[in-house]
This record gives C-alpha cells, sequence and structure tokens, in this order.
C-alpha cells in the first residue's frame, strides 16, 4: 500500500511514527470515484484544529488532485481518506492514506465507561492520540457491539467513539450540544444545516441514556458514511426507514447537490 509524505508517494512501511506527548490533528473524509466531495470542509476544520495546537498548516492546490491519485492508485476510489498533520520525533510531517470504507448498514451500540486521560486531546478536537476512543470503541466490541457511546461524568451521553450522535423524541432529530466534549462533525453540521433549510425539527440539546431508551429512533453520522441507523444491544431494532427517509435523505442532498 503507498502513501503521500510530503511531497512524495511512499510505502506506508516508511511512515514515521507519531509522537504520543503531543497532538496530530487530521481528517478522515469519504471517497466517490475518487473524488472527495466534503474536501473543503475537512480542510477548514483541520486548519481550526492546527490553529489551536500551534501546527503549521500550509495546504496546497496540489494536495487534492494528490488525494485522487493516491485513492485510485490504492484502489479505493469509493472508500476513505486520511490527511494527517504527522507530528513525529523528527519533525511535523503532512501524510495521506487511504483505506477500505468498511461495513455499512445499523450500528449496534452499548453505554461504556472509559475515563479520559488529562494529557489527551479533547474532544471537540479530531486528533492523535486516539487511545480513548479506541478504548472506548474496543469496550463496546468486547460487547458484542459495534461501538460504544461516550458517557460524561454528568452522565450526560455525548458521542460514539467515531461518530456523532442522533435521537428522534417526539418529532424532532436531537444530537448533543457542542460543548467542548464532543466533535463538530462534518456530517453533524450539513446535517443540521439542511433540515433547518428544509424545516425539518431538528434541535441541539443535552441528552440521557433515558432519552436513548425512550427515543423513537436512533442514528449515528459521520463524513464516511452519512447518515446510519442505530440501536441499543439491549434496545428494540433500528428504524432503518426514518433514519434514511429524513436524516439519509437530507445528507444525499447535502452531498450531491
Amino acid at each position: 500500500m503507498t502513501a503521500w509524505l510530503d511531497g512524495e508517494f511512499v510505502a506506508t512501511t516508511a511512515l514515521p511514527k507519531a509522537r504520543r506527548d503531543v497532538a496530530s490533528p487530521f481528517e478522515t473524509m469519504g471517497a466517490s470515484g475518487g473524488e472527495l466531495p466534503l474536501w473543503e470542509h475537512h480542510l477548514a476544520r483541520l486548519a481550526e484544529a492546527a490553529r489551536r495546537l500551534g501546527v503549521s498548516l500550509q495546504p496546497t492546490p496540489r494536495w487534492r488532485g494528490v488525494a485522487t491519485e493516491l485513492l485510485l492508485q490504492n484502489g479505493h476510489g469509493d472508500d476513505v481518506l486520511r490527511l494527517c498533520l504527522l507530528r513525529a520525533a523528527g519533525g511535523d510531517h503532512v501524510v495521506f492514506e487511504t483505506r477500505a470504507r468498511g461495513p455499512v448498514g445499523r450500528v449496534l451500540l452499548v453505554p461504556t465507561v472509559v475515563e479520559r486521560a488529562t494529557e489527551l486531546p479533547p474532544g471537540d478536537l479530531k486528533a492523535f492520540p486516539r487511545t480513548f476512543y479506541d478504548a472506548v470503541r474496543q469496550q463496546a466490541q468486547d460487547a458484542g457491539a459495534d461501538d460504544g457511546l461516550v458517557v460524561g461524568g454528568d452522565g450526560d451521553v455525548l458521542e460514539t467513539a467515531i461518530a456523532n450522535l442522533w435521537l428522534r423524541l417526539d418529532g424532532t432529530w436531537i444530537t448533543p450540544p457542542l460543548d467542548g466534549r464532543v466533535l463538530p462533525g462534518i456530517a453533524r453540521g450539513l446535517l443540521l444545516e439542511r433540515a433547518r433549510a428544509a424545516g425539518v425539527p431538528v434541535a441541539e440539546a443535552r441528552c440521557s441514556l433515558g432519552d436513548l431508551h425512550r427515543a423513537q429512533a436512533l442514528a449515528v453520522s459521520n463524513a464516511v458514511h452519512g447518515p446510519r441507523p442505530a440501536q441499543l444491544l439491549d434496545g428494540p431494532a433500528a428504524a432503518v426507514e426514518i433514519v434514511d427517509t429524513e436524516l439519509g435523505a437530507l445528507w444525499r442532498a447535502a452531498t450531491t447537490g
């Protein structure tokens, strides 16, 4: 497999290792036919993360073409690209990597209990190291679920290890607010924007485990998969049709014009 490192195509085995004592911001993008429809959204979020972390970001017009070339070269034209400002022992690097998209369909969720180390990046930054979220997902998978729910110390349900969370309560789609503990997801932002423009009831509000159990539908969203129906491991079956006809329709409108 090939990656792109500081202007050159290299084997992925040649990539430097990230430092664990500093944060390396990154973006994970879904591709279609080698194209990255949400490229500008991802670059804007990466720029904000780099600013907060004091990392230099100097994108060039060539980057987007390189991303397409790498996706196609690796046979991942409809899969995933990761752009990382990698902070390694020898200095900072720009790295592009690709991977398969992974399974689609409904997502099984389970609440997790994992303590976030204070030295890790905050929840509103997409950055390595990801040890907290890795532990959340591993704990969920050990329990037989696909992804884990991050639960705050105050009992608020915040997000999952890899996605934002949505609950349909009394006809309104609710997603936890951006209070510094939740990633401002690209898909989350687009869905809120499209819903408000279309008059679809949405709200940003605190959520509890009780809310999850009484919700008419659950969904998770990220920029790779868009919105996907979800269900609790011990809960009723996912409301696939509701998620697809409501959130799914908004996502298709946002990503296909």
